[in-house]
């Protein structure tokens, strides 16, 4: 109590408010010390424990760094709060979370209830010399309505000190509650309709920014730029958490420590009788751990001007070695009279732009000056999956003469090429040994629950285009076996037994086995067959075309399969059920901020309606995204979370070790598994097989083509 009495003095002192901090009036700004206001904006955002900028609890005005993500930990007596934060666009900000509440309950670690929510955080305006940073935001705006609230608040800097106030609504509305000022713009802001969240997972009611509001406000001193102190009054009553918490304070106080640019710890001491810790994670795509790349630089360039000496000849066994030394393998190797034309698999560089700039480097280092052209095609998938043509006098004008801007000149195009005849494949035989890390999410009863075993993969080139392939798993290490739940869908269960899929499995399971093939139809056209065992749950038939053009941002895709779901032992028998699925595909990626798909058609549970996957990604390889599927299956009957959805974060390792390799790893957060829109995974594979070669990314990673 004596902490509440020192901080109750300091705000009788400083004599503002609680109308003065929730309104931003600028009157309270133009009051202000010209000598504090002159000192700006603090670089330092600190994260609150419900992951997006904050005091403690309550938010503030700022907003992270572009791209900037965060994974947050909270934990007390009476909670588990679970976060990822991303700052999606440089004034908007979005949260994912999954708490665990209470203590003596029926679920995981004796928790009462378990729960998801979204948020987002909307920057309005920054901080200037006079005036504060402004943002609104939304809580639990998609979930089930347990944070359901908004909030207007500024954040206003001096040196050291960091001043929040703002408005809250719904949960932010308890203590002190007072008329909504935003009724003097309309009406329907003077009540707040109840929130109607059905099965959860939807944006349930709109009734943002409705009913009575009250003030909240905070204050921070950055003792250093790595030790924080916090202090902040909420009008939270925690009335849903009452049963459990005990309340004896509207006021937070916190403390944190920043150990070093990625991770912080805080600890707090909440509503009056609650010890909590956090642990915030950050990292961004900008910022990678090591500067600098490993690699060797790439071969110099020779000047071709009249003045120069010329080549006469072509160094063939040059390019190849040169070549071979950066893992590029060479599929075909052609020299006419004005130009190189190229076929490779890129085995190290997971950059496009940086292999083009690789390969064109030495071919116009080793070859004469009659070469004109380099036609640079990359092989995966036994599939040309991209071409680039590059004009070698203009590419040599851009490394000699600085003052050329290489992308206005446009000495590098993505083209189309003819389909080529199908040529030998010297490694038909192919094989891998290997662990496997699998896991499910978001079970009340188990929330995370892991598996990590054997793998073991092996196929067989049978001709350029055709192929046998498969991969048998064991587990070793699991609790996926501690799963009680089992399926209480009314729609054909075509995903939601995965419970029995990982139970039955444990003695070792066929992964898939299948033939396949694929061709380049024609320049732009793309096809691709399967059959045999496509997944684990899955065997079938089918296949898919794509029709991309090189420099079109568009792509459109068809794919049927005609498949039978698989016994729970994932060995070679199947089950009754039998469906036909299939999509017609929209694919648009400029090489901007976004790219968008949406696949349209049939789901393994014979219900109708579309996918659209929107996805973020940065120059560095990185990609962040989500997806959410609508069909014709009513919320209700679709279960919990109401639809199918899911977040994702792709990572390229080259990014942590600063060193060339092809690798990625993908980590999903998908909030529920159930039978309404689910996909067969193994299909609409060719725009994965080429999206990381189209023109879009080579222009999205420009800057890494001379590294």
């Amino acid at each position: 109590m004596g902490h509440k009495k020192v901080s109750l003095l300091i705000f009788q002192q400083i004599s503002w408010t609680r109308t003065i901090f929730a309104t931003l009036t600028s009157a309270f700004i133009a009051a202000l010390i010209p000598y504090f206001a002159s000192a700006g904006e603090t670089k330092l955002v600190t994260a609150s424990n419900f992951g997006l900028p904050g005091v403690i609890d309550l938010p503030t005005a700022k907003s992270f760094p572009d791209g900037e993500l965060i994974v947050t930990q909270q934990l007390h007596k009476s909670l588990a709060r679970s976060g990822i934060s991303f700052q999606a666009l440089p004034r908007v900000g979005v949260s994912f979370r999954y708490t665990g509440h209470g203590i003596g309950g029926g679920e995981a670690y004796g928790r009462v209830n378990h729960d998801r929510s979204f948020d987002a955080h909307i920057s309005i305006l920054d901080e200037g010399a006079y005036i504060p940073a402004i943002s609104l935001g939304l809580r639990d705006f998609i979930g089930t309505g347990w944070y359901s609230s908004e909030y207007i608040v500024g954040t206003k800097s001096f040196r050291n000190f960091e001043l929040t106030g703002g408005l809250g609504f719904g949960r932010l509305a308890g203590r002190d509650a007072f008329s909504n000022p935003l009724s003097v713009f309309s009406s329907r802001f003077d009540q707040r309709d109840g929130n109607a969240v059905g099965r959860g997972g939807t944006l349930g009611t709109i009734n943002w920014f409705q009913g009575k509001a009250s003030a909240f406000y905070g204050i921070q001193y950055h003792v250093s730029d790595k030790i924080t102190i916090s202090s902040e009054y909420t009008p939270d009553l925690m009335s849903l958490e009452s049963s459990y918490l005990e309340v004896n304070s509207p006021w937070n106080f916190g403390a944190s420590y920043q150990l070093n640019e990625y991770v912080k710890f805080s600890s707090q001491y909440l509503h009056g009788s609650q010890v909590s810790v956090t642990a915030h994670v950050s990292i961004n795509p900008s910022r990678p751990p090591i500067l600098g790349g490993k690699e060797l630089a790439p071969v110099p360039m020779r000047r071709r001007a009249e003045s120069t000496m010329p080549l006469q000849q072509n160094n063939i066994d040059a390019i190849r070695k040169v070549l071979a030394t950066d893992r590029f393998e060479i599929q075909e190797l052609k020299i006419d009279n004005i130009s190189a034309n190229i076929i490779i698999t890129n085995t190290k560089f997971r950059s496009t732009s940086q292999a083009v700039g690789r390969v064109s480097s030495t071919i116009q280092r080793f070859t004469s000056n009659d070469i004109k052209f380099a036609n640079i095609s990359f092989m995966s998938h036994n599939l040309i999956t991209g071409s680039y043509r590059v004009d070698l006098e203009k590419i040599t004008e851009e490394q000699f003469n600085p003052v050329i801007k290489a992308q206005e000149t446009r000495s590098i195009l993505a083209i189309d090429i003819e389909a080529l005849p199908a040529g030998e494949n010297n490694q038909r035989l192919t094989w891998g040994l290997g662990p496997y890390i699998t896991h499910r999410l978001f079970n009340p009863d188990l929330p995370l629950s892991l598996e990590t075993g054997v793998e073991a993969e092996a196929g067989y080139q049978i001709t350029p285009s055709l192929k046998i392939s498969g991969a048998i798993r064991k587990s070793v290490l699991t609790n996926l076996i501690d799963n009680k739940r089992r399926s209480n869908s009314t729609l054909p269960r075509v995903h939601s037994d995965w419970p029995l899929y990982d139970i039955e499995g444990q003695s070792g399971y066929i992964k898939d086995l299948t033939i396949s093939y694929v061709k380049n139809l024609a320049p732009g056209l793309y096809g691709r067959a399967q059959a045999g065992i496509l997944e684990p749950f899955f065997a079938g038939i089918g296949g898919e075309l794509l029709y991309k053009p090189a420099e079109w941002p568009i792509g459109v895709g068809l794919d049927i399969h005609r498949v039978r779901k698989r016994a729970y032992d994932m060995r070679f028998d199947l089950l009754d059920y039998e469906t036909t699925v299939g999509h017609l595909s929209l694919y648009y990626d400029a090489g901007g901020m976004f790219d968008v798909e949406i696949n349209a058609g049939r789901y393994l549970a014979g219900d109708w309606g579309a996918t659209t996957t929107i996805s973020r990604k940065f120059g560095s390889g990185w990609e962040v995204g989500g997806y959410a599927t609508f069909t014709d299956v009513p919320f209700d009957t679709f279960g919990e979370g109401s639809f199918d959805k899911a977040i994702y974060v792709s990572v390229p390792i080259d990014w942590i070790i600063s060193s060339p390799t092809r690798s990625k790893r993908r980590l999903a957060l998908r909030p529920i598994t159930r039978d309404g829109g689910a996909n067969l995974f193994s299909a609409r594979k060719l725009y994965r097989f080429i999206e990381d070669t189209q023109n879009a990314q080579f222009q999205r990673e420009f800057g890494r083509l001379w590294r």
